[in-house]
């Protein structure tokens, strides 16, 4: 008669479905953020919220919710973000609680752990610490970010926002780098770089998509640019040329046969002392495959047409013209220098490319390829034994 009566079993987070809600950035942040500690060793930044996000769930660690600074002396591909936990002291406080509220947590090993990846252990320094992660309100926003580099290593370091909401804790990238020296004498610190591409990159073979940004390294120093698939991150060069001046500008065009593929592009910034930085775009590259002109400028997968704007049938649309950000400006506090404006692409970046969607009988088209364009590769997560 008890054959419909079970053991209480482990439940999932009530807050796994939460949009964890991220650090917002201003426009017109400085490509490159110079700190010069013969100056002042302080840099003090500003950022936002999109909206006030204190409710907590019954099941969520009491100090959920929350935002926190964290510097990174690397730069990292699209699809290989830093790990999700700070410390194994974090990491245990939620395995805890998750013990104590019978939520099935996710196993956690070092490679997920700041502290103990072989990639970030030594490469990574708290802006603000744990104990003072800030409340996600307008009120806790609108005070500015100080950060004091005294003791730092000189070099090129990057700032990124940590939303705190176990398990599911999120980065976001502030763009632009910070050069951080001791004198105004360019071989007293490491090179620095930064890459400007918005998101949603996309090219055609036969095209080529330009890699802008900005770079501070010594005179004599090199720009070497590379690209690997996605899947297989085997480095591939595609250009080397001396440095001048502060920018980048590297064109890279697919090979033919990688179209309908996802590509990671990067730029090193050697100098004579053989000092190197590397620096990635904020997303992959989607090379398109060309229009099939033999179906009348569309192709069954539901690619889109290249350079003709009345393809397709009745139910095809164009696209909207492709728009880049606002020009980047200088931080308070700091000696800063940038690129100008923001970085422009051909053939185009944004929503759509030039020309107009095509439809097939199967799926594809204009919102499939959109939705693949925004997929990042994230790591498999084994679930512990209950």
């Amino acid at each position: 008669m008890f054959a419909g009566l079970a053991l209480p079993g482990r439940a999932h987070a009530g807050n796994g479905g939460h949009p964890r809600t991220p650090v917002v950035w201003p426009d017109g942040v400085a490509c490159m953020t110079v700190i010069d500690r013969s100056q002042s060793s302080t840099l003090q930044f500003e950022y936002a919220i999109p909206y006030p996000d204190t409710e907590l769930t019954p099941d969520e660690l009491p100090t959920s919710r929350r935002h926190q600074f964290v510097a990174f002396c690397r730069d990292d591909s699209p699809q290989t973000p830093p790990p999700v936990w700070l410390s194994w002291t974090d990491a245990n406080v939620w395995l805890d609680w998750a013990a104590q509220k019978m939520i099935d947590a996710a196993l956690i090993e070092d490679d997920d752990v700041l502290e103990t990846n072989p990639l970030y252990a030594d490469c990574f320094v708290r802006i603000t610490a744990d104990d003072e992660r800030r409340p996600i309100t307008e009120v806790e926003a609108m005070k500015p970010v100080v950060w004091d580099t005294t003791g730092l290593p000189a070099g090129a370091w990057r700032i990124d926002g940590y939303t705190w909401e176990p398990e599911l804790n999120r980065w976001s990238r502030r763009p632009g780098v910070v050069h951080v020296v001791d004198d105004a004498d360019p071989a007293s610190a490491p090179p620095a770089a930064a890459l400007t591409n918005p998101e949603g990159a996309f090219v055609f073979p036969g095209e080529s998509y330009v890699l802008e940004g900005c770079a501070r390294a010594m005179p004599g120093s090199t720009l070497t640019g590379y690209w690997a698939l996605a899947d297989t991150l085997e480095w591939q060069k595609f250009a080397s040329e001396p440095l001048t001046g502060e920018a980048i500008s590297l064109a890279f065009s697919p090979p033919p046969e990688i179209a309908s593929d996802i590509v990671v592009l990067r730029v090193d910034i050697t100098d004579p002392m053989q000092r190197t930085y590397s620096a990635y775009p904020v997303s992959l590259l989607s090379v398109l495959a060309p229009a099939d002109t033999s179906t009348g400028g569309c192709s069954d997968s539901g690619s889109f047409l290249h350079g003709d704007e009345t393809c397709g049938d009745s139910d095809s649309s164009s696209g909207d013209a492709p728009t880049t950000g606002a020009s980047t400006g200088s931080d308070a506090s700091t000696s800063s220098s940038s690129t100008g404006d923001e970085a422009t692409t051909s053939p185009g970046t944004g929503t759509e490319p030039a020309g107009c969607g095509c439809r097939s009988g199967g799926p594809g088209g204009a919102g499939a390829l959109l939705l693949l364009l925004q997929l990042r590769r994230r790591r498999r997560v084994t679930r512990a034994v209950a």
